[in-house]
């Protein structure tokens, strides 16, 4: 099941990328990843492979931590 919700997701995106969507367009299928991820239907990895393939980090300065504050509401400073 996991596989394939990733495929089904990665296809999305490569089409997307194809069609050149913009940065706008990018976020909102970083939340489904988001959302796949917390329902189970996608694996840690497989989001954080989908996340590099939206190519977010181009059009956002600080986007590690922008990511963050997105997903937790503040950000956590390594130690």
């Amino acid at each position: 099941m996991q596989d394939k919700n990733f495929e089904d997701i990665k296809e999305r995106i490569e089409t997307g990328l194809g069609n050149n969507f913009p940065p706008e367009a990018r976020l909102i299928m970083l939340g489904e990843i988001f959302c796949s991820l917390s329902h189970g239907l996608i694996t840690p990895n497989q989001a954080y492979e989908l996340e590099d393939l939206l190519g977010l980090k181009q059009f956002f300065q600080n986007y590690d931590q922008l990511r963050e504050i997105g997903a937790f509401g503040e950000t956590f400073a390594v130690a």
